[in-house]
């Protein structure tokens, strides 16, 4: 999770090996990560950003019940001389509740190894 989208907000990145692609990796993570930013780190807001032409990235949000906020035009380098389009999905803490995401079950600890979730 990253902190760069703002305050009390987190994006989410994710790279799953071209081996390792549909088997839900990403989603279940993406997950887990939502349900941290939201009942741990007290969070307003999470994003996840894809690019549009990747199709199974932008599936990751849409199955946990993020929107799509925007699709930015050439917003990230792929090459020196090319830009990437960006889509820019979202879920906020008002959303969150009842949200596939919020459903997932996870356990989490802290650095104790004290059960927090």
């Amino acid at each position: 999770m990253h902190k760069r989208v703002g305050d009390r907000a987190f994006e989410i990145g994710y790279w799953i090996d071209r081996e390792m692609i549909n088997q839900g990796y990403a989603t279940e993570v993406s997950a887990a990560l939502v349900k941290v930013a939201f009942e741990i780190m007290d969070a307003r807001r999470v994003e996840i950003h894809c690019d549009p032409l990747n199709h199974r990235s932008a599936a990751v949000p849409r199955k946990l019940g993020f929107e799509h906020e925007a699709t930015l035009r050439e917003r990230f380098p792929a090459t020196d001389a090319e830009w990437n389009d960006l889509m820019i999905w979202s879920i906020f803490a008002s959303d969150y509740p009842g949200s596939p995401a919020q459903k997932v079950q996870i356990k989490a600890f802290d650095s104790a190894n004290r059960q927090i979730l």
